[in-house]
């Protein structure tokens, strides 16, 4: 998703209306991440009419990860260790860890949902752009977030099961034949559209619009009515736990493999933020309301991570 993060150069001079213009153009992702849910939970019905087109926005949020790469200027043997540690965190000790986390303090509709969150890819776009803005290693955020993209089909269904045992039915065909679908999409679409053909604008604003009808369709999908406020704190303390779990893990990572703080930088955005389009994908299976609160409370609370960091360390 795109949006301007730029500072002045002295923010304390400013007046209190430059500063509140600053504040929304740093958060716009997540503030509009807000008014979509609101408007799934205010005007649900028209959320029906877009579903069919969800697995195209996916496609097509694919397409702009992968728009422009040059596989050619990618090191893949010098980034080979770090591309390896950032898959095993993301795909393995973060879920197996996180789940514990989620199921000691939620119900089993919200624990599905961070099971879900937890075993989808890396969120390309706001990895690299996170990386990029608190000086992180943007090439090692690139090269594992595809390599991250292209092993989800295999690796989400069968780590989702994992995470959620016997006790709920997954789809995990289904899972695997959607993912494959919208990668083998995603890359055909870049490999057929030059990326000349489309300005970086228009893609960025295209990518923010599909995953606000993304959002909508899956909060105008469930009955949100039901949700008390104990529940979404609950979540909220989860999802902040969850990512200050990622983020211990890339310290110890940093101090026993001599990580420099650029990479490691990029290791926590790359293991830490998931994909919100693939993760609402999956969720259309499960038509629990807890699932969809989960996914979107922990991807709200991890772009403010990225936020906070970059922010912190620039």
């Amino acid at each position: 998703m795109g949006g301007s993060l730029e500072r002045a150069d002295n923010p304390e001079r400013d007046p209190p209306i430059s500063r509140l213009r600053r504040f929304c153009a740093r958060f716009e992702n997540v503030l509009l991440v807000a008014v979509a849910v609101a408007a799934g939970v205010a005007v649900p019905e028209p959320g029906s009419l877009l579903e069919p087109i969800v697995t195209p926005l996916v496609i097509f949020l694919v397409y702009t990860s992968l728009r422009g790469l040059r596989l050619a200027e990618i090191e893949l043997r010098s980034y080979a260790l770090l591309v390896g540690l950032s898959l095993c965190l993301s795909y393995l000790v973060l879920p197996a860890g996180g789940i514990g986390i989620a199921r000691a303090v939620l119900a089993d509709g919200a624990v599905l949902g961070f099971a879900i969150a937890l075993s989808v890819p890396t969120t390309a776009g706001s990895a690299i752009v996170w990386s990029r803005f608190a000086g992180g290693d943007v090439q090692l955020a690139t090269t594992t977030s595809i390599g991250s993209l292209l092993l989800g089909p295999v690796a989400t269904p069968l780590i989702l099961t994992a995470l959620v045992g016997t006790g709920t039915a997954v789809p995990a065909t289904a899972i695997l034949v959607d993912l494959a679908v919208i990668v083998v999409g995603g890359l055909a679409l870049a490999a057929v559209v030059p990326a000349a053909t489309i300005s970086a604008g228009t893609v960025d604003r295209g990518a923010t619009l599909a995953i606000l009808l993304l959002i909508y369709t899956s909060v105008a999908g469930v009955d949100s009515a039901g949700i008390a406020a104990g529940e979404f704190l609950g979540i909220v303390c989860v999802s902040v736990l969850l990512l200050c779990f990622g983020l211990v893990l890339t310290l110890l990572c940093t101090r026993g493999f001599g990580i420099d703080r650029p990479q490691a930088l990029s290791l926590f955005f790359t293991s830490s933020l998931k994909n919100l389009g693939i993760a609402l994908l999956v969720a259309l299976a499960f038509a629990d309301p807890l699932v969809v609160l989960a996914i979107i409370t922990y991807y709200v609370l991890s772009q403010l991570s990225g936020a906070v960091l970059a922010d912190v360390i620039s």
